[in-house]
């Protein structure tokens, strides 16, 4: 994998050391613990202004989701129209490019495993942030998983 690895990086060359964002949609949208756009380019934005940052890389499981979020992050930052870049590759290479790519590492979805693992490989574990989640916790467990 780290020679096809290296191969996706050097695609992606222009995104080294970006401010990564990562999104759940698809399953958590019935649970409403999905990701919010407004708070989530708000966040982003904030966090590559101060971390002098001027790059994005978004990972996530909706693409259309993914694309909206990508354009917001631009219009609303200020930024040029290829400041954001938008993986479309297996989830084990989206672990290794966030090793390798991400400054600073946003998980949008406090509840989403797969973020935190995205993050759990982010080499500064001191620029890794999420927006808290504020449902109580009942909401977010399926009434079929309660007893």
């Amino acid at each position: 994998m780290k020679r096809n690895g290296s191969e996706v990086i050097s695609l992606l060359e222009n995104y080294s050391g970006s401010m990564c964002v990562h999104v759940r949609m698809t399953d958590f949208i019935e649970r409403s613990t999905n990701t919010d756009l407004n708070t989530t380019v708000k966040a982003a934005n904030t966090l590559a202004k101060k971390k002098n940052i001027s790059h994005f890389l978004v990972f996530g499981d909706d693409r259309n989701y993914m694309v909206k979020l990508s354009q917001t992050i631009v219009k609303d930052g200020g930024w040029r129209n290829d400041a954001v870049a938008i993986s479309t590759y297996e989830e084990s290479m989206d672990l290794y490019l966030a090793s390798e790519m991400c400054s600073c590492f946003l998980i949008s979805t406090v509840i989403s495993t797969f973020g935190w693992w995205l993050a759990f490989f982010v080499r500064d574990q001191n620029s890794v942030y999420y927006l808290n989640h504020t449902q109580p916790h009942m909401e977010v467990v399926p009434k079929e998983f309660v007893l």
